[in-house]
């Protein structure tokens, strides 16, 4: 190879790093589902390194974390694990383009994140590997196994896809390892004036059929509107029987929506309000009865009732309310500037109600940029999670009262 060919290879590599380290101070504490737990506060000590490669036409993504590199919980409890390393591949996909007849389709083959959702606080579109929303610690979002072929319009995109979510390396509950899927379907995305809208249709071998769409739409200078639903045939779900433990059985036909709006204004201020619904998850009577329940069955028969809380969404009826400063804001105020603020603090709050029986989680972030040269980045973040609610409410028996955490990432 000459040099000329030499310098053509390097220039068509692109390398990124990204790293991430958190200590975390969670506060344990027993409810009906968690009956032998400690109350206690346990310190943890996480981190992840995540390696991005792309090289004309593939890219990819592989994380190396680090759990538990320090962890004070008691050997006999459930918080505590041995230090472990796992190297994930988050994405590792090839595009090319071919034609048929006079049009030219793009392809997409390997692992691969495939992002059709809309929404805040859920996403009911995720429809092939679902994450956690808006996490406080280190999550490894991987792609699953998919191979696509989209035709782009002048406006429009038509999308014929299948997938096997079956290729995620970090599925840890049962609930996780019975929803991989293998299937196929076909997305249909088109942009009408200020308007999204998308259709979509599913086959796979866990909800054995599926139909789902979105709407989104911008109005004035500051208002945006989304709304997304889907319909699907079968579901898995968590049930039990008076003194029996909570297994995984099979539901038909579940519907799912949310609804959602956001406005934003020159100073900096973002307001997000949603509401969604699942009719997969426990209703407020089945989460009534398994706490009624619990107070009078073995500790392993209440135990299994906190099953209910691996579920994707923990209560039917959900709202989520949002507030976040763009840290440009902080250059409209003198203290601010004095402070060194602007353009380096971003505070974030999260709080999410279940209505039906008041239970609250309440998240706070504040990101601080402590380095930015264009290459790399440096930030320090603080973040914590409050539960809270009646004594009977869903989200007050979680086994984590807080979460609290000192996240330091960045990308060099």
């Amino acid at each position: 190879m000459n040099k000329n060919g030499v310098q053509g290879y390097f220039d068509a590599l692109s390398l990124s790093v990204d790293y991430q380290i958190n200590a975390q101070s969670i506060g344990a504490q027993t409810s009906r589902f968690f009956s032998q737990q400690e109350v206690s506060q346990v310190s943890k000590v996480n981190g992840v390194i995540d390696v991005g490669v792309q090289f004309d036409a593939f890219s990819g993504s592989v994380a190396l974390l680090s759990s538990d590199l320090y962890n004070n919980a008691d050997t006999h409890s459930r918080y505590y694990q041995e230090r472990s390393t796992d190297l994930v591949v988050r994405e590792a996909v090839i595009e090319s383009s071919f034609m048929i007849g006079d049009r030219e389709w793009d392809m997409l083959a390997g692992k691969a994140r495939i992002d059709w959702g809309v929404g805040y606080g859920y996403r009911v579109l995720d429809l092939f590997n679902p994450y956690r929303r808006n996490p406080v610690g280190i999550q490894i979002e991987e792609g699953a196994g998919t191979l696509a072929v989209s035709h782009y319009g002048d406006q429009s995109e038509l999308t014929f896809i299948t997938t096997d979510s079956s290729w995620t390396q970090l599925t840890s509950t049962e609930f996780e390892k019975a929803n991989e899927q293998q299937g196929l379907g076909m997305r249909y995305y088109t942009l009408r004036g200020d308007s999204e809208l998308q259709a979509i249709t599913y086959y796979d071998n866990v909800r054995e059929g599926l139909i789902a769409g979105s709407f989104v739409t911008v109005f004035g200078d500051a208002w945006e509107m989304h709304s997304s639903a889907s319909l699907q045939r079968r579901y898995l779900t968590y049930t039990f029987a008076d003194q029996k433990p909570a297994t995984l059985s099979e539901g038909k036909n579940a519907v799912q929506y949310l609804v959602g709006i956001t406005w934003a204004n020159e100073s900096g201020n973002s307001v997000i309000a949603e509401y969604w619904y699942d009719e997969r998850a426990w209703s407020q009577s089945q989460w009534q009865h398994a706490y009624d329940a619990a107070a009078n069955v073995y500790p392993i028969v209440a135990n299994s009732y906190g099953l209910g809380y691996t579920q994707q969404n923990l209560v039917q009826h959900s709202v989520m309310l949002h507030w976040a400063l763009d840290p440009s804001a902080w250059a409209n105020w003198q203290w601010s500037r004095e402070l060194g603020l602007a353009d380096r603090l971003t505070p974030k709050i999260d709080v999410m109600i279940s209505p039906e029986d008041g239970g609250v989680i309440a998240t706070q972030w504040l990101d601080f940029m402590m380095l930015d040269n264009g290459s790399s980045n440096l930030h320090l973040e603080l973040a914590a999670r409050y539960v809270t609610g009646a004594d009977s409410s869903v989200y007050a028996n979680l086994p984590d009262r807080y979460n609290m955490l000192i996240n330091i990432k960045g990308r060099f």
